[in-house]
């Protein structure tokens, strides 16, 4: 498996003008990391299309991956107006990182809405996924649903809601701590659902995140047992990227060489 990090971990250097996607690359070369992940606001919004051909190409020259870049999508708005120009907005970014050479998406379901009903608002997904799979298979492009968002929160309803779009390309992009709120506050008893919600959704896996921030002196995650998350990968086959997402509210670069560092043990 190969080691990332998401430019959401270093939301403060870009929050702060300390980086841009550009030296954000230097920053994960530095770290010894193998890719990176892109999310699209990070992205010169001017020109997304050539200004992220241009991080491409300079990743491809530092010889980093990408591993992904994340739409943010919301397909359970509530005006069918809103919801066109979130579908819109996703086609347009699979043709961007299509051309970019970039060939999955992080992608999300979407968020409740207070009085709607959650069936509704599952079914609005539904359709707006059946409206950008067609131009995904076009360019070849993997859309990896994370368990993210508060419609279709546990793997059994995102597996449902993948199989009921019905295309090839929609995959998952397991992330084991979000099927737990607040999961560093848990007991251990409590985080068993992580291990028995990721087992079912990496079936379908072709991305992963890893959350960090606190770790033992021994260098290990302080909250989940990634040797056993990793083992569960390797047993669907999976050998694509791990992406770290640095959680915490500090400088994320001390976070993220620890992450590296345990990566980098686990997988040998």
């Amino acid at each position: 498996m190969k080691v990332s990090i998401s430019s959401w971990s270093y939301r403060q250097w870009f929050d702060e003008g300390k980086c841009d996607l550009l030296s954000f690359l230097d920053e994960v070369k530095r770290q010894s990391a193998d890719g990176l992940e892109i999310l699209s606001h990070h992205v010169n919004q001017d020109d997304p299309g050539a200004h992220i051909k241009e991080v491409a190409q300079k990743a491809h020259d530092l010889g980093l991956l990408i591993a992904s870049v994340v739409a943010g999508n919301n397909f359970a708005r509530p005006l069918a107006a809103e919801r066109a120009e979130e579908v819109k907005r996703m086609k347009n970014w699979i043709a961007y990182a299509a051309e970019a050479g970039i060939h999955r998406m992080n992608t999300f379901t979407g968020y409740h809405t207070s009085g709607d009903d959650p069936m509704i608002e599952a079914y609005r997904i539904i359709d707006c996924y059946r409206e950008v799979t067609p131009v995904a298979e076009e360019h070849n492009m993997l859309l990896c649903i994370e368990n993210h968002s508060s419609i279709c929160r546990d793997a059994d309803a995102l597996l449902w809601l993948i199989r009921a779009v019905g295309s090839q390309t929609l995959r998952t992009n397991p992330d084991p701590t979000n099927f737990v709120s607040e999961f560093a506050k848990r007991s251990d008893q409590a985080r068993e659902q992580i291990y028995s919600e990721t087992e079912r959704f990496a079936q379908l896996m072709s991305n992963a995140h890893l959350k960090i921030a606190e770790f033992t002196e021994d260098g290990d995650h302080a909250h989940v047992d990634v040797r056993r998350l990793l083992d569960m990968f390797h047993s669907v086959g999976y050998n694509g990227h791990i992406v770290l997402e640095y959680y915490g509210s500090g400088d994320p670069a001390e976070p993220c060489a620890k992450g590296v560092a345990l990566l980098r043990r686990l997988l040998g």
